[in-house]
């Protein structure tokens, strides 16, 4: 299949590489399937890129490059939607926003992405009780 990007251009996606939120984002719940795309240019960072409306991708981000005990605990239903066997078989992401002035670019650490890869599933995760902030400053 191919999609054309506003960002990217024209992108070929197999099958085997979308990753579906059955649940979506918060704010885009219509919104299921994703690509990861990783550019050199980026790094650390990466872009979650809708499959199904192409004028939408997210700058996401490992939280563990800057906040190292970063931690993720999931809840039996939410366990049960990613199909993990264990809590770490799950990869983290972050969605991270750069604002005009990126000296001001900050992660919300408040409602991660979960990610079984081998199932290719995804979750947002919502940590009410983590005292993890909705924005986080990445540059202090």
């Amino acid at each position: 299949m191919q999609i054309t990007s506003s960002r990217f251009g024209k992108i070929e996606v197999r099958e085997e590489e979308i990753i579906t939120f059955p649940e979506g984002l918060v704010g885009f719940c219509s919104l299921k399937r994703y690509l990861i795309i990783e550019r050199e240019a980026d790094r650390p960072f990466q872009w979650l890129q809708a499959i199904d409306n192409p004028e939408l991708a997210f700058l996401i981000t490992d939280p563990l490059l800057f906040c190292p005990d970063y931690k993720v605990e999931l809840n039996p239903q939410e366990n049960a939607i990613l199909k993990l066997g264990k809590v770490n078989e799950g990869k983290v992401f972050v969605l991270v926003v750069i604002p005009e002035d990126p000296s001001r670019m900050r992660a919300n650490l408040f409602a991660p992405l979960v990610i079984n890869a081998s199932k290719r599933l995804g979750k947002q995760v919502i940590l009410e009780q983590s005292g993890y902030p909705l924005q986080y400053q990445l540059i202090k």
